[in-house]
């Protein structure tokens, strides 16, 4: 199968979660700059300028979303973009995926991130019908480790020196956790 097919937003009290539109390019151009953004995530680079941005949400998230091999997700507080969401190395014959979110400054709270990490999985499971999403999180960003554990995530596994920040190119050891659906709270 090929393709992610339609997609209608997701919501809880907090958070709605849809496709990104050029208008979400100010957020991506201040993720892609966010130093903890790039520090803790890898292949983050930031945009040029909006257009440059904007350009690339018209072109690659549409492309993947198509060839069925990553979805991704405007995560909307309050109205207002804060954050993206993603669902990535999709493979729907094995039934995995590997879930992420990151939310700019303004909008870090547990609740949000929970929210927004929580609907990631929820589309995952619902609308792809994955049977496992995992999730790999620096070994020092304990932030992210709290909000996948909160909705369910388990550890699997440590490696060491996983993957290099897109800021400073450190390498960062990583916790990788692993998500099913009747785990999912």
């Amino acid at each position: 199968m090929t393709g992610l097919g339609e997609y209608e937003p997701l919501s809880d009290r907090e958070v709605v979660l849809r496709r990104p539109v050029p208008g979400d390019a100010a957020t991506v151009l201040a993720g892609t700059r966010d130093p903890l953004i790039r520090e803790f995530m890898q292949g983050v680079f930031p945009h040029a300028d909006e257009a440059a941005a904007a350009h690339w949400i018209e072109t690659v998230p549409p492309l993947l979303w198509a060839e069925g091999r990553a979805a991704y997700f405007t995560v909307e507080s309050e109205g207002l973009p804060v954050g993206w969401g993603e669902l990535t190395g999709i493979r729907r014959e094995e039934g995995t995926a590997e879930a992420a979110v990151w939310l700019l400054p303004a909008a870090r709270r547990m609740r949000t991130a929970t929210a927004a990490l929580r609907l990631v999985c929820r589309y995952g499971f619902e609308q792809l019908t994955l049977r496992r999403i995992d999730a790999y999180a620096a070994a020092d960003n304990m932030p992210v480790q709290v909000v996948g554990a909160f909705i369910g995530f388990r550890r699997a596994g440590f490696y060491p020196s996983l993957f290099r920040s897109s800021r400073t190119h450190r390498l960062h050891d990583a916790v990788h956790a692993t998500l099913v659906p009747d785990d999912l709270c």
